[in-house]
């Protein structure tokens, strides 16, 4: 009996992650935290299409991702990534607010005016080699107070630029 309970189990498991439909956005609202926050923080990763390595037996997915605010000052309250499947944007992961000081270089989460900040090594990183989108996103407060964003997507391909390691 325990036999076939574990069976079924694993049958639901494979049954759960074969619905995930990973879809191309295009007008999906954006996820709730980012509706009606006023955009004032410019996002910008390179490439926008990012095509995998394997290194290792791993994937990885190099990019960078660079923040900046031309209006004013402005202290990061929270930032990370969403993936977009099933038809709308899921959220990944929010990132330790210090991260974003070793990562961006930032000074406590503080970013100067007109100052550009880049995470050179902003790298997605799988055993599974697949496609999919990604909504970077940042939130901040601007030195009068006010609640301001910024976000950008990426793609990310399944197109392998090297065969062997």
């Amino acid at each position: 009996m325990k036999k076939i309970y574990t069976l079924v189990f694993l049958l639901s498991i494979m049954n759960a992650v074969g619905q995930v439909r990973y879809g191309t956005p295009t007008n999906e609202p954006l996820p709730e935290k980012l509706q009606n926050v006023r955009v004032g923080i410019e996002v910008n990763n390179f490439p926008k299409t990012i095509d995998p390595v394997a290194i290792d037996g791993q994937y990885y997915w190099k990019h960078n991702t660079a923040i900046l605010c031309k209006e004013s000052e402005v202290k990061i309250i929270e930032y990370g990534a969403y993936l977009f499947y099933n038809g709308k944007w899921n959220l990944r992961r929010s990132y330790p607010l210090k991260q974003l000081d070793k990562d961006f270089g930032t000074k406590k989460q503080v970013m100067l005016q007109s100052q550009p900040y880049t995470w050179t090594d902003n790298w997605r990183v799988d055993s599974k080699l697949y496609d999919g989108w990604a909504l970077w996103y940042f939130i901040g407060i601007g030195k009068n107070g006010e609640k301001v964003c910024g976000y950008e997507k990426i793609e990310t391909t399944e197109n392998l630029l090297n065969r062997s390691e």
